[in-house]
């Protein structure tokens, strides 16, 4: 988004304008650009997942599962909501654009390296002699350090309006780490292992972090990080829901690894990643509406619910389908990930429907954010979040995988059940009073 000037709406806010939106400029139109870089990080991501799950004994690939599952559940605090931030702040006022990536960056560095000690402490404690704390750490500093301050970066890029370069970003990353995985298997004289690839992982993601924060802050000079800290209790308002959702969608996989065994882990993990890459062209979509969200939730939920119902059924027409393609190619699991996940198809064919429970609860609580209403969002996704733990603490052990796929299809939709419930009472408490749509994102 170019800002040129600034115009007042009817409340006496300022709030951007923006030039004409061209055949291309369009909610479709930007979805399909973010979806290319999207796709290719997606790709790169999956491969790599493939390629380890290949390379690595299937045992010990499974503790690999258990680590990054650990990592991606405090993955949120690692960056204390700055992605979000960013938004928001950027909606508030765009001219400033450089101040707010800098008090992301300093926010990300500083949660981000508090994030790797205690996940480093946490692996010690759950594996012990299983995995080197030194991998644990190698692997926390990649993706809560690098990872994050890459992501903050491309969020404050996509705020600017460079949708394309914003997905972009990401990919190089996970480009790289794909190329530095198959040299690694080419060289290694035996199997891949997890203290080899820790390692590459760390050094090669520090690299790309530099450089590409070196682009982010191209043009911004020195900006003033100033009262980073006093948004610290915004941020992490958006950390903790994250990380709640990371808990409901990733320690089921922790879980699976101590309570259950290192080849359930792995088995699920394998299906769980072809639902994630699947939901692609969603989280696409997820991605470029979600900064608009902020823009139109100013005027309250109701404003932003309009954008809602514009929004849904292009998500459910994507979501149904391929949900459905899913559940008919599960048979494709061994073939593609080796003859030990011949009960991948099986795990495939139930989270299957989890595509169509993503796009119904992403789109509540992104109505929710943008409404200034994180706060009820992050609720929510705690309480979705003690029961998946629970769930998981009672059908793990019981049922091992299977028991994951049915907590994660029930927590999925409670989760829908809560946000949707949240937003129709936030809609229903609404005194602010109606007006025409006055961004393009509203109208499309």
């Amino acid at each position: 988004m170019t800002v040129a000037d600034t115009s007042t709406d009817r409340t006496g806010r300022e709030e951007p304008s923006r030039p004409a939106a061209g055949p291309g400029d369009g909610f479709l139109g930007k979805a399909a650009k973010f979806l290319t870089g999207t796709l290719l990080r997606t790709l790169a991501q999956g491969a790599l997942f493939v390629l380890l799950a290949r390379e690595m004994p299937i045992g010990q690939y499974g503790l690999f599962v258990g680590v990054t599952a650990l990592i991606a559940v405090v993955s949120p605090f690692a960056s204390a909501g700055v992605p979000s931030l960013i938004f928001q702040s950027h909606a508030d006022a765009p001219a400033a654009w450089a101040r707010h990536l800098a008090r992301g960056l300093v926010l990300t560095v500083t949660f981000g390296v508090g994030a790797s000690v205690l996940v480093t402490a946490a692996g010690a404690a759950v594996w012990s002699a299983q995995v080197d704390p030194v991998d644990v750490a190698a692997l926390a500093v990649a993706d809560l350090v690098a990872w994050r301050l890459i992501e903050a970066v491309a969020a404050s890029v996509q705020a600017r309006g460079k949708v394309f370069v914003a997905s972009v970003i990401p990919a190089v990353l996970h480009v790289c780490r794909l190329a530095a995985a198959v040299t690694l298997g080419v060289l290694a004289a035996g199997p891949v292992t997890l203290h080899g690839w820790a390692v590459t992982s760390a050094l090669l993601s520090t690299v790309i972090c530099l450089l590409v924060l070196a682009y982010g802050l191209r043009g911004a000079g020195l900006p003033p990080a100033g009262g980073a800290f006093g948004q610290v209790r915004a941020g992490l308002l958006f950390a903790v829901g994250l990380s709640a959702q990371s808990v409901y969608n990733d320690l089921d996989k922790v879980m699976l690894s101590k309570l259950g065994s290192p080849e359930g882990a792995a088995i699920y993990a394998a299906a769980y990643r072809v639902v994630d890459f699947a939901y692609t062209p969603g989280r696409a979509m997820a991605a470029v509406a979600y900064p608009r969200f902020f823009e139109a939730g100013r005027d309250g939920p109701r404003s932003a619910l309009r954008l809602t119902r514009r929004l849904l059924p292009r998500y459910l027409a994507f979501s149904v389908p391929a949900a459905l393609l899913l559940a008919a190619c599960s048979g494709l699991m061994p073939t593609v990930f080796g003859d030990g996940y011949a009960a991948a198809t099986t795990a495939l064919q139930g989270l299957a429907a989890l595509l169509v429970l993503k796009a119904i609860h992403y789109l509540a609580a992104d109505t929710l954010s943008g409404s200034r209403l994180q706060g009820r969002r992050t609720v929510c996704q705690i309480a979705v979040g003690v029961v998946n733990a629970g769930l998981n603490v009672w059908l793990i052990p019981a049922y091992g995988w299977q028991g994951a796929v049915a907590s994660s299809l029930v927590c999925d939709a409670l989760l829908g059940v809560l946000l949707w419930g949240c937003v129709v009472a936030a809609v229903r408490r609404d005194r602010t009073p109606r007006r025409e749509p006055t961004s393009t994102m509203e109208r499309a």
